[in-house]
């Protein structure tokens, strides 16, 4: 009969992670500045590696929205430094 201890959670949490991460990991990302002067935008061209392929995602964001993705991003970051 095979039991969990709470001592192995770590090491499944850390396992289901990584089998997660590599479903959809961020390989690039290149931003630039666009629209009019009261209009600023941030466009951004993410690539995702799906499996063996890669796929472009674009995004425009207005800076609000860039600071909390990067905030998002930067909490996430510090999320899988935890489990590694």
């Amino acid at each position: 009969m095979n039991t969990f201890r709470i001592s192995h959670y770590p090491v499944l949490s850390r396992l289901a992670v990584g089998q997660t991460l590599m479903v959809n990991q961020l390989v690039d990302m290149e931003w630039k500045f666009g629209g009019k002067t009261n209009n600023l935008r941030i466009e951004l061209k993410l690539v995702i590696r799906k499996g063996n392929s890669t796929e472009n995602v674009y995004m425009e964001l207005t800076l609000p929205q860039f600071y909390n993705f990067l905030h998002e991003m930067e909490r996430n970051k510090a999320s899988m430094d935890c489990f590694s």
